[in-house]
């Protein structure tokens, strides 16, 4: 069984108007694999027609990793300078390539902005590799519908794969260090067995209530790290509520790390051309349309 070496506090951060809990990088660790950012919006109630449209002030460059965005309730619109542009809801999830260089924003949706409801989401940052770092950008996004849920032995849970795979099943997502993650739900006094690879680290997020993971009590908010030794972890929920759990991870990348910023390279070097790339233009620039707006 992996044990829990680490666990610590999320530092509070601001984006935009929202407050958000900064998971990873932490104290403890800086990278889980590849993952190298997990930012978690907590569920923010939204009246109608408080929030300004969106004027472009929000968007901004990226280069060197993949954006993950996981919707757990609400929608949020994405249009980027390559074309790419999609709205996302309640469970849906969008991956963004950054590759060689990229602009983006990402918005509350017209209908959220309108309307009023609750916002609750989660985004990762991802390193890629060296060669796919000069890839061109990507996006894509992906309904909940699409994404496997697999039950877990038991009956009490089941595991929704984000991104990678699992027991079979895997999100449409491409990968490019084994990456992972995992979305898992615990019943009200529910426990379940989660199998992992023992090659990969592995980390935890909780966003709400209180778990024991393989031994240990875990308290909201916290991320956590599992040890080395081991292929499963035993997840038990204590509360009367549905438990919700982030699992994470993949292989890790072994090559020089420069970054600056949302950009992400190897060497310094690649970072200033980087940065002179994108002031000369050459990462284009959002065509916004209104149903986007």
């Amino acid at each position: 069984m992996r044990q829990v070496i680490s666990q610590l506090d999320i530092q509070p951060d601001k984006v935009g108007p929202f407050t958000i809990a900064r998971a990873l990088p932490n104290k403890a660790v800086q990278f889980v694999g590849p993952i190298m950012l997990l930012d978690h919006l907590p569920p923010k109630d939204i009246a109608p027609g408080v929030l300004p449209d969106p004027d472009g002030s929000f968007a901004h460059p990226h280069r060197g990793i993949a954006t993950f965005t996981y919707v757990l309730e609400g929608a949020l619109t994405h249009a980027d300078s390559t074309g790419g542009r999609g709205t996302i809801s309640d469970g849906g999830v969008q991956w963004m390539k950054a590759g060689n260089g990229i602009v983006h924003d990402e918005m509350i949706s017209t209908d959220l902005r309108k309307h009023g409801g609750r916002l609750h989401s989660f985004q990762f940052w991802i390193n890629l590799p060296a060669r796919n770092k000069a890839e061109p950008a990507e996006y894509m996004p992906v309904p909940a519908e699409d994404l496997p849920v697999v039950p877990l032995p038991g009956g009490r849970a089941h595991l929704k794969v984000l991104l990678g795979g699992y027991d079979g099943h895997t999100s449409p997502i491409p990968t490019f260090a084994e990456e992972f993650i995992w979305h898992v739900r615990v019943e009200p006094m529910g426990s379940a067995r989660v199998a992992l690879s023992a090659d990969l680290p592995v980390a935890g997020f909780l966003p709400t209530d209180g778990a024991i993971v393989s031994g240990t009590k875990i308290a909201a908010q916290r991320c956590f790290v599992l040890g080395n030794e081991g292929s499963e972890i035993e997840i038990t929920n204590p509360s009367a509520e549905p438990l919700d759990l982030l699992l994470f991870g993949g292989a890790p990348i072994d090559e020089p790390v420069a970054m600056r910023g949302p950009f992400v390279m190897n060497t310094e070097a690649e970072l200033t051309e980087g940065f002179r790339e994108f002031r000369a233009g050459k990462y284009g620039q959002i065509a916004y349309q209104s149903e986007t707006a």
